[in-house]
């Protein structure tokens, strides 16, 4: 009996060598299993660090596109000037081209300065380059300059007064071609779109264009004078039938500055009414020369005024102490003999320019002359 026994203590031992070796194996391969998942290409600690790496990157493009985002609500664009987007770019990395031109063009990916991370500009900022728009001071006396209202690269007019600087004169030092204006704040923002910008239609002219900052908004802070007469060549009178009947009389001495789109909302409303009640009689009755106020209708509508005779004074006081205009060679900066105002002398006579005569003047309305007008913006 004790002889078997013994033989079955034997076997039982042999048994747990073998789970024993068992266990190691799978051991081992388990092992080999985890070192695997956590090494290799697709193992956890790769995945870990890959999406630290991802995190980082999203963090600093997220970052660079808040800055970008907040010089666009600046700005009231949907673009970013070139040189603004190169200086955000430069807070984040080490490669940005030191012409901010060719930041849009690039092809190499940007290197963060952070973390030796490459991201292609695409996936930072993919929207418009826009040209940079920088306000002009106000104490800048930015007159005897073009605006360009559009913002579309031409001139519609130039500039004969700065509402942010104000001014003050006569023109050839004529009693009755006096001015003055107020400097006024809460205006419009305004940036140089072009230097040394020259028009034919005022002679060739030099001076800055000028437009205003996208999105600003503000009370217009230039007066502007058009480029050109309506049609060129043609002479209106001021309102025939009118004669014996004007009612809102500007004395000599008056500085009516500002007062041309009010007057030419008033004289126009008359002509309207022709021979209705509250009408001054029969519209273009002259037979030759038609009333000017029929014919400026359309420009009327979009903002356009008949100057009054304070602000033809600015525009001759202007041309001539900052473009060297003079009573003989105004026509080389296509500007005619004379031109209505919108004030009128008395019952029967309105102000007029005289480029002849380098100073303000009057002419029965019945006369005929040349109609320029002006705009605020």
């Amino acid at each position: 009996m004790i002889k078997n026994k013994e033989k079955h203590k034997s076997k039982n031992k042999g048994i747990t060598l073998i789970a024993l070796v068992i266990t190691i194996i799978v051991l081992l391969i388990l092992a080999g299993v985890s070192i695997a998942m956590l090494t290799g290409s697709n193992g956890i600690l790769t995945q870990a660090q890959t999406a630290k790496e991802e995190t980082e990157k999203a963090s600093i493009i997220e970052q660079v596109q808040i800055d970008i985002l907040g010089e666009q609500a600046n700005g009231n664009s949907s673009g970013i000037g070139a040189e603004t987007l190169q200086t955000i770019l430069n807070k984040y990395f080490s490669n940005v081209p030191e012409d901010a031109n060719e930041i849009i063009n690039m092809e190499e990916p940007l290197k963060t300065i952070e973390g030796n991370y490459d991201i292609p500009l695409s996936d930072i900022y993919d929207g418009d380059i826009v040209e940079e728009q920088e306000p002009i001071e106000v104490a800048e006396p930015y007159t005897a300059n073009y605006l360009d209202i559009n913002d579309d690269g031409e001139a519609d007019g130039i500039i004969y007064a700065d509402l942010a600087v104000g001014g003050s004169g006569s023109w050839n030092d004529d009693s009755w071609s006096n001015y003055s204006y107020e400097s006024q704040t809460g205006l419009k923002e305004y940036y140089i779109e072009e230097e040394s910008y020259t028009d034919e239609r005022f002679g060739n002219v030099s001076g800055n264009l000028i437009a205003p900052v996208e999105g600003s908004s503000g009370e217009p802070r230039f007066y502007i004078m058009a480029l050109e007469d309506i049609n060129p060549g043609t002479r209106y009178c001021w309102y025939d039938a009118a004669y014996g009947k004007l009612d809102k009389k500007v004395e000599t001495s008056d500085n009516d500055f500002g007062k041309g789109k009010e007057n030419t909302a008033y004289v126009m409303n008359k002509w309207d009414l022709g021979t209705a009640e509250g009408g001054w009689g029969v519209q273009n009755d002259n037979g030759t020369y038609d009333d000017m106020w029929g014919v400026i209708k359309e420009q009327v509508n979009d903002g356009w005024f008949v100057p009054s005779k304070s602000e033809w004074a600015a525009f001759g006081d202007m041309a001539t102490t900052k473009l060297g205009l003079t009573t003989s060679n105004y026509s080389t900066y296509g500007l005619s003999s004379w031109y209505w105002s919108s004030s009128q002398y008395n019952t029967g006579i309105a102000y007029t320019a005289g480029f002849n005569g380098g100073c303000m003047g009057n002419y029965h309305v019945n006369d005929y002359g040349y109609v320029r007008l002006s705009a605020t913006f």
